[in-house]
């Protein structure tokens, strides 16, 4: 009976260290300048989150798949100037839009209600 009590320390102290707050890894998809990216959107979260375009482009042509249940957009940022998107629209639909951009970095977000702060942003890299 001695043994019981360290023998069931050691496995539940190792669960413990399992869990984790961090977020899940964000997918990155890469295109090339003039191709079309395609983001899925859900509660509460876009993939890819991340997006690298090369070879820089004037029009990024974007489709936001919105697979959720609630109304999602896309809204493309730089710095805190809103450079283009998509208004809301309901869950089971999609939209395209097309988004003029240079090298640089840019945020894009879901603007309706604090969907943003719940997580549905992301990153969009246009390189030379």
């Amino acid at each position: 009976m001695r043994w019981l009590l360290p023998a069931l320390c050691v496995p539940i102290a190792a669960l413990a260290g399992c869990g984790s707050d961090d977020e899940a890894p964000t997918r990155t998809v890469r295109v090339g300048a003039g191709q079309p990216v395609r983001v899925v959107g859900s509660e509460y979260a876009f993939d890819p989150g991340r997006i690298v375009v090369a070879g820089g482009a004037a029009g990024l042509r974007i489709t936001l798949d919105n697979q959720g249940d609630l109304a999602h957009n896309i809204t493309v940022f730089d710095g805190d100037a809103e450079i283009g998107g998509l208004s809301s629209f309901p869950g089971g639909e999609q939209r395209t839009t097309t988004v003029r951009v240079k090298p640089g970095r840019y945020r894009f977000v879901c603007t309706v209600a604090d969907h943003e702060e719940l997580g549905m942003e992301g990153e969009l890299e246009v390189r030379r």
